[in-house]
This record gives structure tokens, sequence and C-alpha cells, in this order.
């Protein structure tokens, strides 16, 4: 039993490793080629996890492969422009001025449901209201609404607004996190002072404690 336990340990942070080279896309942001990767990584560590006659190098050499491969091919993306066009394809447009492009939308098999779909969760219900849309090439889809759409900001109404910061997360369940207490140039005896204030005697009573560096508090307490 010891030696399937250990052996499907090794792998499993074999993978976490393969992954986190990989960078931080979620799934849903995979371009073809880590998609495929991510495919065949799952497909090749099942087998030596399954069987323990099978040496345990030849579950980790494909792995460590494959995750070569794919850095190597990200690498020469970034430089060859073809390369990447090759490997991930090209943003397509699908509506203009809410006119949809019915064959772009045939090309890239999305039926009318999925667009509306899509358009949908980007908040517009109306596809007159679409000023563009195009499928990107991890098959998400970008949308820019019309102006007389869109949200108003501060600017187009000549307001003038306080620059935007950070919050940093100051104590998180109780422990002190003090990278983010030099981050925004606080010490501990302000830490403490700003919880004496909310009549707390410790951290350890504050589940989440957020702040700015222009003093803006963000607290809560632990139930």
């Amino acid at each position: 039993m010891l030696v399937p336990f250990v052996r499907t340990l090794i792998l499993y942070f074999t993978v976490i490793t393969a992954v986190r080279l990989m960078g931080k896309r979620q799934v849903g942001e995979m371009q073809p080629d880590e998609l495929v990767i991510t495919i065949l990584i799952s497909a090749v560590i099942s087998v030596p996890m399954q069987d323990i006659d099978i040496p345990l190098l030849h579950g980790v050499v494909p792995v460590l492969t494959l995750i070569a491969a794919e850095v190597l091919i990200s690498t020469l993306s970034l430089r060859c422009p073809w390369l990447r066009r090759l490997l991930s394809g090209r943003p397509v447009p699908v509506v203009r001025k809410g006119v949809i492009d019915q064959k772009a939308l045939r090309e890239l098999r999305f039926s009318v449901d999925d667009l509306l779909e899509e358009l949908r969760l980007a908040g517009l219900f109306d596809l007159r209201e679409v000023c563009f849309a195009q499928v990107e090439t991890n098959g998400r889809l970008s949308v820019l609404p019309e102006s007389d759409c869109a949200p108003a900001t501060p600017k187009q109404h000549g307001l003038t607004v306080s620059p935007a910061s950070v919050p940093a997360l100051i104590i998180a369940d109780g422990e002190v996190r003090e990278n983010a207490l030099r981050q925004i140039g606080m010490d501990r005896a302000a830490l403490e002072t700003i919880l004496r204030a909310r009549g707390l005697k410790s951290p350890d009573q504050v589940f989440l404690l957020c702040a700015d560096p222009g003093g803006d508090i963000l607290l809560l307490r632990k139930e």
C-alpha cells in the first residue's frame, strides 16, 4: 500500500509543478496548444499512477517533456507572430454596429444562441446596443457597447475623483501580514491603534482587515 501512495504523491507534485510552469491562465482562457498539453498530461500521468508495475519515470519523463515543449513553443510564439497565428488563430469579429456577421458565425460554428448568451453575460440584452464584438483566440467573446449604452464615467461628467489605490490585506483570519503592513507604510503600533478604536484587543478577533495608503479601512470581526 505504501508504494502506490508514494508514487501518487510524486506524480501529484509533478503535475502541480508542470501546471505552475505553464502559467496562471484558467482553463477557459487557455490557448489551443495549452489545452492540448493539459489533456495529454492528465492522460499520461494516469497510467503509472494506476499500474505500479510501470516504472515511475515512464510517467514523470513524458510530463516533463510535454512541459518543456510547451515552454519552448510559448517562447517561440512570442518572437514569431506567424507561429502564434498558426497555433492560436486570429480573433474573429462577429458583430459590427448591431449587425451579426453570419458567415463568421458559421465558420466558428458559433450559434446565435451562443452569441446572445455571451452578450447577456456581458450585460447587453439588445443586439442594437453592441458596437463591436469579436471571438478571441481562447473562445471568449469581447464586447464593446455603443457609446450611449456604456456606463457613464466621472470623466464624462466632468467630475474630479481621488486617485485609485489598491487595498492591502493586512489581517486574514487573525493572521497579520507583515509585508502588507510595509506596503502601505503602516507599522504594528498604527495597527493596534486601529484595532483599539474599534474595540478589539488583538488581531485574533479579526476575520479580515484591508487598508490602503489613503487610510481607508475595511474590517470584519470574527463570528
